[in-house]
């Protein structure tokens, strides 16, 4: 599997991040270096893109289609209760996000339908992991 098929998807969140985390800093909220949770969940992730094809994929999946979906309700919700209606940029994408999601959900589909069962078990395994990961950043962002 090469991970270039899962690059410029128009679901990454890293510039749209930003220019939100400069709009917060030029409202005179300080930014925090990251920190263990964000940095461990990362360094995983990269390790996994290298030598973990199948559990990569899951994490890869679980956090673009969680951004994609619960993500932009809770994004709304935090724009009308305490940005005063402002949209933030992660929650904007170039084009339509049900066919960027389509086109990403295609590419997967193709890509596990040469798995084995055992591949196809060991994705699916590493959503327990997934979830662990995510649960402490949102445990660190609400603290």
């Amino acid at each position: 599997m090469s991970n270039a098929e899962f690059r410029n998807t128009g679901l990454e969140r890293a510039e749209s991040l930003a220019k939100d985390l400069a709009w917060f800093k030029e409202q005179g909220y300080s930014i925090p270096e990251p920190s263990s949770p964000g940095l461990n969940y990362s360094a995983y992730v990269e390790e996994l893109s290298k030598k973990d094809p199948q559990a990569f994929i899951c994490h890869f999946y679980n956090t673009y289609f969680a951004h994609s979906a619960g993500g932009r309700m809770i994004g709304k919700k935090v724009a009308e209760m305490i940005l005063n209606g402002k949209e933030l940029e992660f929650y904007k994408w170039d084009g339509d996000l049900k066919q960027l999601l389509q086109n990403v959900r295609d590419k997967l589909n193709k890509v596990a339908e040469n798995w084995t069962r055992e591949e196809k078990n060991h994705c699916l395994e590493e959503t327990e992991k997934s979830f662990k990961f995510s649960g402490e950043i949102l445990r660190l962002i609400l603290s």
